[in-house]
């Protein structure tokens, strides 16, 4: 919105660099989060490959925690509050909607992959 200087959307955007780096510091921790998540349901996983069935399926629970926080993040700040509220997709410079999707998409599908017995 922001990059229109006659937008009617404008008054929706926040001027606070405070807010900025607030918002960033929360998008770069949900991303850590999700990254560790993953990388602990690795390990988990791995570690129960020879197991029993139903040890095997209940040592999905890290796996499947990290890949909805993934989707948490990338559809209700990216597509959400970023396309919709923000109007991000009104800018050619900054719309990240097609990315977001992407990854939305992906980690839909991983998660569909992760959860099938």
């Amino acid at each position: 919105m922001d990059t229109f200087p006659d937008n009617a959307l404008r008054p929706r955007a926040i001027d606070s660099e405070t807010l900025w780096r607030a918002a960033y510091a929360v998008i770069i921790a949900a991303e850590a989060s999700t990254g560790l998540l993953l990388a602990l349901g690795a390990v988990v996983l791995l570690g129960r490959l020879r197991a029993s069935v139903k040890i095997f399926n209940h040592a999905k629970l890290w796996a499947v925690a990290g890949l909805t926080l993934g989707f948490c993040l990338w559809f209700f700040d990216f597509i959400v509050i970023g396309g919709e509220y923000f109007a991000m997709w009104q800018s050619k410079i900054w719309n990240g909607q097609a990315a977001a999707f992407r990854r939305i998409v992906s980690g839909i599908s991983r998660q569909t992959c992760v959860r099938n017995p």
